[in-house]
């Protein structure tokens, strides 16, 4: 019952960790409530204080209260054996057993990317994250953007879902009774209203805290495939996500910033250590993920190798491979074609479908 499901969550003395560990012993939160102490100790090696607190379910009656809530409030509860709730971030060895949903999306959408940032954003981060999102698209219509719906790039990469017409679900570190900054409540509504949603791991007894942010950090990481860091400090919220991302086995991207300035310092850091790929583009990103655009029914189709025009294209085309990504360098060598000649020649062919720009200043035939 998702009244176990909630008081389990709602005991101090157990976190996200200690509720899958027990679950994974009984076999749900049900039968948690049902074993004995002296079953919770032998079986899953609880601390006898632990184990004594739970089986008096001091918190039956407050779980009871907090599903009356979100049932007038429209919000679903979704438990870690609820078909429901995100696969992918079942996978994570620390993912929250309850989640609190504010809208109908499916959370088990296929084409999911996670964007996080620093709350100081510049013009130029702001910027990134509005074409970048419209690029990413334009490609995929079906792109779903997940954020934490803070100042900054987060809440742009919100605004910029929206405004390209694409569902976005904002992660919190507070219950759902309350969105914070209040600014953003229009915004989270309008999430919401227009087929996203707006998440939270928080029941309406916590009182919001620092520790907050770092835990609905890793669920931001845990929902997608890939998290994009499009600004950020030396230190901030998004690397502890980005980390956490690389954690979870997931792609971690960040876009570079220019040198010297103190936003950048962390995405550029992320590329140089090799801790994120480095994308420029919509097209980089679905590189990355893996993600290939299907073309619009009647759509024109890809040229093909006879509608190059030049010889010097031909060239490149010949020189390229379609499975390992080759420097511009070795291009060169390989075509017979000047180092400073193979830009507008690679772009030309980028633009006609019959070449991908990965990062790392790799490219290699579709």
């Amino acid at each position: 019952m998702l009244a176990d499901d909630i008081a389990l969550t709602m005991q101090p003395e157990v976190g996200a960790r200690t509720a899958i560990h027990l679950i994974e012993c009984f076999g749900s939160a049900e039968a948690v409530f049902r074993a004995s102490a002296a079953e919770l100790v032998d079986v899953a090696r609880l601390r006898r204080a632990v184990a004594e607190a739970l089986v008096q379910c001091r918190y039956h009656a407050q779980a009871e209260q907090e599903l009356a809530f979100c049932a007038q409030h429209h919000i679903r509860v979704l438990a870690s054996d609820d078909p429901a709730y995100p696969a992918l971030l079942r996978e994570c060895p620390d993912y929250p057993h309850v989640l609190y949903v504010m809208g109908g999306i499916d959370l088990n959408h296929p084409r999911m990317l996670s964007v996080v940032g620093t709350r100081d954003a510049t013009a130029y981060g702001l910027k990134l994250c509005d074409s970048l999102i419209g690029e990413l698209g334009a490609l995929f219509p079906d792109l779903v953007v997940v954020s934490g719906l803070a100042y900054g790039i987060d809440v742009a990469a919100h605004r910029a879902a929206l405004q390209c017409g694409l569902p976005t679900v904002g992660v919190v570190a507070h219950p759902l009774n309350r969105i914070y900054p209040p600014r953003h409540t229009d915004v989270a509504r309008e999430m919401a209203r227009r087929g996203g949603a707006v998440v939270s791991e928080f029941h309406t007894g916590c009182r919001p805290d620092r520790s907050g942010f770092v835990q609905r950090n890793r669920i931001i990481a845990g929902l997608s495939m890939g998290t994009l860091v499009v600004e950020s400090a030396a230190r901030g919220g998004s690397l502890i996500t980005a980390e956490m991302a690389g954690g979870y086995h997931r792609e971690v991207m960040a876009v570079p910033g220019r040198v010297g300035d103190r936003c950048s310092e962390g995405a550029n850091g992320l590329i140089r250590s090799n801790a994120a790929a480095m994308v420029c583009s919509g097209a980089d990103i679905a590189a990355v993920l893996g993600w290939k655009a299907v073309p619009a029914e009647g759509a024109a189709t890809q040229p093909t190798l006879f509608d190059v025009r030049t010889e010097g294209e031909r060239r490149v085309l010949d020189a390229l491979d379609a499975d390992r990504p080759m420097l511009p360098e070795e291009v060169a060598e390989r075509s017979g074609i000047a180092l400073n000649e193979l830009p507008e020649l690679l772009l030309t062919l980028e633009f006609a479908g019959l070449v991908r720009a990965l990062p790392g200043r790799l490219y290699r035939k579709y």
